[in-house]
């Protein structure tokens, strides 16, 4: 009978002793989100507003994490099933992408989590909540399940949510979230369900990957890129990197000169490279055809060399784009001998060559 007391006292000590806690689960979760550099999953969402208001989307999302990213924290790739179309976002330009019509256009960066793509990204995999105002925690054989409780959004007149985050025992992944809360007398549920996760080096899809493939898509002009004409203004830029060596080139001694603005990504752009290559090579006594590209100087070099270009190529920050209003690429300047913008376009015409010779 002693024997069975000892036994079964060791078992309370030793149950007790393993016996996890919420605390516990979060930091581990926690910490296993913050090892993950690059993940992909499958996701279903499901939002109700009332029972004849409910919105069902399904996608596929790859997201990035980039710490130097002030705006999102990521450069993020999302497939949305509902609406056929692609959405990209990456240093700090944004993709709508049709699917249907192989187009794409670029659309404002600051409220793209709210795109229909956007909406398909769940902030749990940057880390659990760290403001609430109670948080349980059930656990079962294969999962955790936290049940958090807020306080009630005043301001917005928000009240009652809750958010319950369903995680698998093994893998310490999300598999559901349900949050539920309620303003101006209706109750809200949204539901996240996750499967199909892949982290890091299982990851085979890649941003780099999604961007190149605009090349081969038709980018759509919803508006001329240009919105302040720089037309009479000095060029000011005297000194950027050469692509091939980063050498500081002096931009003002190769005056006169037809200013490319254009990234690897863009079809436009890249269909007018040998038109500019046939410009500089027609014009080379009279005129610098000058590039000048932001991102990924290893793939600007790749693509000019697999199409045998050869006129001058610089590299560019996101500050001289802030400088001459550029949103949108190609964008093009005429600059004078003086160093004067004459003449400025947003995408490649037989009017480039007509003020090259007028000039």
């Amino acid at each position: 009978m002693l024997k069975n007391f000892v036994i079964i006292l060791l078992m309370l000590v030793f149950g007790c002793q393993n016996k996890i806690t919420k605390e516990t689960v979060i930091n581990n979760y926690n910490k296993k989100i913050n090892s993950i550099d690059k993940i992909e999953y499958h996701i279903k969402r499901i939002d109700t507003f009332s029972p004849d208001y409910v919105l069902n989307k399904t996608g596929n999302v790859l997201i990035e994490k980039r710490k130097n990213d002030t705006l999102h924290k990521m450069s993020f790739f999302a497939r949305s099933y509902s609406l056929d179309k692609n959405y990209l976002y990456d240093d700090y330009n944004s993709f709508e992408i049709s699917n249907k019509s192989n187009t794409y256009e670029m659309v404002g960066s600051y409220g793209f989590r709210g795109s229909p793509g956007g909406q398909l990204i769940s902030d749990v995999f940057f880390g659990l909540d760290s403001i609430y105002k109670t948080v349980d925690l059930i656990e079962t054989k294969n999962k955790y399940q936290l049940y958090y409780t807020f306080e009630n959004d005043t301001i917005h007149d928000i009240s009652n949510v809750e958010k319950t985050i369903i995680i698998d025992k093994t893998t310490f992944l999300p598999i559901r979230i349900v949050k539920t809360s309620e303003r101006g007398g209706e109750r809200t549920v949204g539901i996240f369900e996750f499967d199909s996760i892949l982290i890091n080096n299982q990851v085979k899809n890649s941003i780099e990957n999604q961007k190149n493939k605009l090349q081969d898509l038709e980018l759509l002009k919803t508006e001329d890129p240009i919105i302040v004409s720089l037309i009479g203004k000095e060029f000011h830029i005297k000194n950027l990197p050469n692509l091939w060596d980063d050498k500081p080139i002096n931009i003002s001694e190769k005056f006169p000169a037809l200013i490319s603005f254009w990234q690897f990504w863009c079809s436009p752009c890249i269909k007018s490279l040998p038109k500019l290559k046939l410009l500089q090579n027609t014009y080379k006594d009279k005129i610098t055809v000058i590039g000048i590209s932001t991102q990924s100087s290893e793939k600007v070099k790749h693509l000019l060399l697999s199409k045998n270009i050869e006129f001058l190529n610089l590299k560019g920050t996101n500050k001289t784009l802030e400088d001459y209003y550029i949103n949108s690429f190609p964008a093009y300047f005429l600059v004078d001998k003086e160093g004067t913008i004459i003449k400025e376009y947003s995408i490649f015409s037989e009017d480039i060559e007509k003020d090259i010779k007028a000039l």
